[in-house]
């Protein structure tokens, strides 16, 4: 799968925007601040409903308009997002193939991963990194996921306002522990099939490094029932502080290697391997649960590689139907390129072919 046409109006900073792509490398050059990464949310916002880490729902609208729309072709696949601004709300409206449909039967027709900056430090930074990857890996094949995933959130912001204004927990128990042992149990299942592929994967990528393994660090629980007795076994605690202290939220994983945790043990070149083989192995569960290839949404990560593992990244990116890298120096990334590689200049919200 690929995308042919990709279409913005009114998206950060690209006012209006229409372009058509072919398979493989499509690569976007040019300056840092010009939209290279604009460009890649808006796919990615577009396909998944998924925003980058560090955007806010309000930035993607373009300065002093009051509407976006992205529009992405791929196959028969025609996904269109429009957004609206109606006094301080934003109303969004959503349709597949012409049809218009709800935010849950939007997603899921278009899978896309991402490689961030941000997914660099991913076993060394915040849980919030880690939480990331494993519902991005899980929300591109699990309908009931993505459900689960926003229905738990929304009813632990109202167990935490319930705490905070000492009102009954009853109905919010339920629900987290209902929502929160699915999500629990996906996560649960993803991490088995990374520990089953993990060790012969790194034989490739560094050949050195000894059998590492991911440890998931569930704060959840799979049983629903034994779910709602973690959250009450905590109950006291939790009002104390004002927050629930339990469930899919403050979940976690490690990566081990020889009964330690790898973190302070790897160097930072071990490290980007690891990351490296989790990237390859997300691409891998999402193509054996839906049959089809992700596309590939990489931003300005390639230069942090040595330059054995940006041949390992690029022997792996051709694996995949389509690839969007983005480089501040196209010269560093060329000579590892195929020839058919599509190449762009972006500059001040304008997208032109090289």
């Amino acid at each position: 799968m690929h995308l042919s046409r990709v279409s913005f109006q009114n998206f950060r900073n690209f006012q209006n925007l229409d372009l058509e792509f072919d398979q493989g490398f499509v690569i976007l050059a040019g300056p840092n601040g010009m939209g290279k990464t604009n460009f890649l949310e808006g796919i990615y916002w577009g396909a998944a409903l998924r925003k980058f880490p560090d955007s806010k729902l309000a930035q993607l609208l373009k300065d002093q308009e009051n509407f976006y729309r992205v529009k992405l072709e791929a196959g028969e696949e025609i996904l269109e997002l429009v957004c609206e601004q109606e006094s301080e709300k934003l109303k969004f409206g959503y349709k597949h193939n012409g049809q218009k449909v709800s935010r849950s039967k939007y997603t899921g027709h278009l899978p896309v991963i991402s490689f961030l900056p941000e997914d660099l430090n991913l076993l060394t930074h915040s849980p919030n990194c880690r939480r990331r990857f494993l519902n991005e890996a899980i929300s591109a094949v699990s309908h009931e996921y993505r459900y689960n995933l926003s229905q738990y959130e929304k009813a632990l912001k109202q167990r935490n306002l319930a705490l905070e204004t000492k009102t009954d927990l009853q109905i919010w128990d339920e629900l987290l522990a209902n929502y929160g042992s699915h999500i629990t149990r996906e996560r649960s299942q993803f991490t088995s099939f990374i520990n089953a592929k993990l060790a012969s994967i790194l034989a490739n990528l560094s050949p050195d490094q000894k059998l590492s393994t991911i440890v998931y660090l569930a704060s959840g629980v799979i049983n629903k029932a034994e779910f709602l007795q973690k959250l009450s076994d905590n109950k006291n605690k939790d009002q104390l502080i004002l927050t629930t202290s339990v469930g899919p939220h403050r979940d976690d994983f490690e990566i081990i290697d020889n009964q330690h945790t790898i973190v302070g043990y790897l160097s930072r070149g071990q490290l980007r391997s690891i990351t490296l083989a989790l990237k390859i192995l997300e691409r891998e569960y999402v193509e054996q649960k839906l049959k089809k290839a992700p596309i590939m949404l990489l931003d300005d990560v390639f230069s942090e590689f040595d330059q054995k593992h940006q041949t390992d990244l690029i022997e792996f990116l051709k694996t995949l139907d389509q690839v969007f890298l983005t480089t501040a120096h196209l010269e560093e990334v060329e000579k590892f390129l195929p020839r058919e590689a599509q190449k762009y200049n972006v500059k001040a919200g304008q997208i032109t072919k090289i």
